[in-house]
């Protein structure tokens, strides 16, 4: 398969080759929550489904949808039920280039895990991932678009890959000024992104607690830090865990577009409410982008290749 995705070689759309399950502790909610994550067909995109409710449990995994980026991304359909804190998931599957998947749920939230996208990419990698007859739907960035606010910014440019250059800068002089570029070739957000954990500062992990938001988190689903110090035993996974795990964040947020993007971010100090209100404004100038897709079926003998 290529090593990039760029107009000349698409790819096809891709989904699971089995269903997976896992069960886990929400991080806002603190209740164990199950979740399956199944194959879905062409063209379906990635879509929660509620089963604890009676109706209108579907829930499309699309920037529209989103309803708050407070302590993470939580989205809603037209009925109000929500699904929360789906970055993680979302990030994964735009980092296996999963372009269908159904996910079913016990409940409201998706489970923390291990504050990465490890155990997520581990489920999927252990049924393998299926290519299907369909090629995938990318938007190419026709010229620069930016959006900013307060000392946040995102920006995106043309260009016939897609790579993430972020920085940020945090008071804690454990984690200060950080910058990390990369460009997400076929098989590198395992490797360069996919283990980076969620973080906090103890005070506000504290402060949260006692007034009932996280109640799931923990050392255990988090990097705690506390005055110059990473409480966690065993440390940090990456010297730069800290922006590696700004960019997870990002993957997933951006993967709400409903399309993989063909364009070069450049990142400042963003965060849920900004990567959203971003693709807002991609979105708002149909002058911005180009769609390139081909809905039609691919018949299967026309159709030769291998998923490792």
């Amino acid at each position: 398969m290529p090593d990039t995705l760029n107009i000349s070689n698409l790819g096809f759309q891709r989904t699971l080759k089995k269903e997976v399950f896992c069960e886990g502790i929400g991080l806002h909610s603190g209740k164990k929550t199950k979740i399956q994550i199944l194959p879905a067909d062409v063209n379906t995109g990635i879509t929660f489904i509620r089963k604890d409710l009676a109706k209108n449990q579907k829930i499309d995994a699309l920037y529209k949808n989103v309803i708050d980026t407070k302590l993470g991304t939580t989205i809603a359909n037209k009925a109000g039920y929500k699904v929360h804190t789906i970055e993680h998931l979302m990030s994964a599957f735009m980092g296996l280039k999963i372009d269908n998947a159904k996910i079913i749920l016990s409940g409201s939230e998706i489970p923390i895990m291990d504050g990465s996208a490890r155990v997520f990419l581990d489920l999927i990698n252990s049924v393998g991932i299926k290519e299907q007859y369909a090629k995938k739907k990318v938007i190419k960035i026709l010229k620069e678009v930016t959006f900013s606010q307060n000392n946040s910014s995102i920006t995106i440019y043309p260009s016939d890959n897609f790579s993430i250059d972020y920085m940020i800068d945090f008071d804690d002089p454990v984690i200060g000024i950080q910058r990390q570029k990369i460009t997400l070739l076929a098989n590198n957000y395992d490797k360069e992104i996919g283990s980076a954990r969620t973080f906090g500062m103890l005070n506000e992990v504290e402060y949260m607690h006692k007034n009932g938001l996280a109640l799931g988190g923990s050392i255990n689903n988090a990097i705690v830090v506390d005055n110059g110090k990473v409480l966690n035993p065993d440390g940090l996974r990456y010297k730069d865990e800290f922006v590696r795990h700004k960019i997870l964040d990002l993957c997933g947020d951006i993967y709400l577009s409903g399309y993989h993007l063909m364009g070069d971010i450049v990142a400042k100090c963003a965060g849920h409410e900004v990567n959203n209100k971003f693709l807002w404004e991609l979105f708002s100038n149909k002058s911005n982008y180009e769609v390139i897709e081909e809905n039609k079926i691919i018949p299967q003998e026309e159709i030769s290749f291998a998923v490792a």
